[in-house]
């Protein structure tokens, strides 16, 4: 009986070590969880702009690098950042980036929003936060807030400003996004 043990001892580890089909297989991988960190996949939303126009998150997925800033028509450091938007929309949409202000529904109107989007010349969709309801869901507490999407729809930035390099940053995702694009259509 000992010798038999020792027998099915030996065949299981040679077993293990030879190269067979086992070897070949992998783990599936999950993907990001959805969230509002760097590294999550951004919560999906449907909102409309000042024009009554809808604008979904995940129809843009696959598509387009979204910068998402929710911001206020009362909140300086907000307006600050609206001519760097502004230019670096102008810069990239052509080749895939698109700029969503989400006018937060705190102490505003919608035509007090029409008129500083109006003044201010915002080149990008203002949507409307009615309720308040992405604020929350965002976890959004600080405003500007802003929120840099790669085209797989992952969150590559959060922060309360522009991103450091904000030109680099938005020009590295455009171009590691047309890599992942261009080799997935070679296969």
């Amino acid at each position: 009986m000992k010798d038999l043990r020792g027998v099915a001892v030996l065949g299981l580890a040679v077993a293990l070590l030879l190269p067979g089909r086992a070897a070949g297989q992998k783990m599936p991988s999950l993907g990001p969880s959805p969230g509002t960190r760097v590294g999550n996949l951004a919560q999906d939303f449907t909102l409309k702009d000042l024009d009554n126009r809808s604008y979904s998150l995940k129809e843009m997925r696959g598509k387009r690098v979204v910068h998402v800033v929710f911001w206020a028509t009362w909140c300086v450091p907000c307006l600050e950042e609206v001519p760097a938007l502004r230019a670096t929309y102008d810069k990239y949409r052509e080749r895939g980036l698109q700029v969503l202000g989400i006018a937060v529904n705190e102490s505003q109107t919608l035509d007090g929003v029409r008129a500083a989007a109006r003044d201010m010349k915002i080149n990008y969709p203002i949507l409307w936060d009615d309720g308040g309801s992405l604020m929350e869901r965002y976890r959004v507490s600080y405003i500007p807030q802003n929120f840099l999407i790669g085209k797989d729809g992952v969150i590559r930035y959060a922060g309360t400003s522009l991103p450091a390099n904000y030109d680099t940053l938005v020009e590295s995702l455009l171009k590691e996004d047309a890599a992942v694009a261009s080799s997935t259509r070679r296969h």
